[in-house]
């Protein structure tokens, strides 16, 4: 399946600790900050994914990739792509990636934008981090980012 900007699309901001998501609408075009995925077990967070997918009729993944502000990969990317292995292995749906650089920096202002504490700004940072990813995807689907 080719994913479109208007895919039902679930973004995935892999963590040691937490791992943060977003999603698309049913209709592909609204997109929200989910939950978070509190857990270092990679199998389990993977398990997690695949089933919310299930839930929500996704129709592709796309996960963070942390690079290195250079593009290489540091072993924050590795172990991010050894995750992206374990998901491609457990759903048949494309998983894809893309470059995350400051998205938690975006997140974090995004919120203190929105006139959020520091302190409640943790909570919800690693999901806006996930609808940052989801966003970037979408317009590089799109063929404008």
């Amino acid at each position: 399946m080719t994913l479109t900007p208007k895919s039902r699309i679930l973004a995935v901001d892999y963590g040691d600790a937490r791992t943060g998501l977003a999603a698309t609408d049913w209709t592909g075009v609204i997109a929200v900050p989910l939950p978070r995925i509190d857990s270092r077990d990679a199998a389990e967070v993977v398990r997690q994914v695949v089933a919310l997918a299930a839930e929500r009729d996704t129709q592709g993944l796309v996960v963070g990739m942390p690079l290195c502000v250079d593009g290489s990969a540091g072993d924050r990317a590795q172990r991010t792509a050894r995750f992206v292995e374990l998901l491609r292995a457990a759903t048949p749906l494309p998983v894809a990636t893309v470059d995350e650089s400051h998205s938690t920096d975006e997140a974090h202002e995004r919120l203190k934008q929105g006139g959020m504490k520091a302190k409640r700004r943790k909570d919800f940072a690693d999901s806006v981090a996930a609808l940052v990813i989801l966003e970037r995807f979408r317009r590089q689907l799109a063929g404008t980012g």
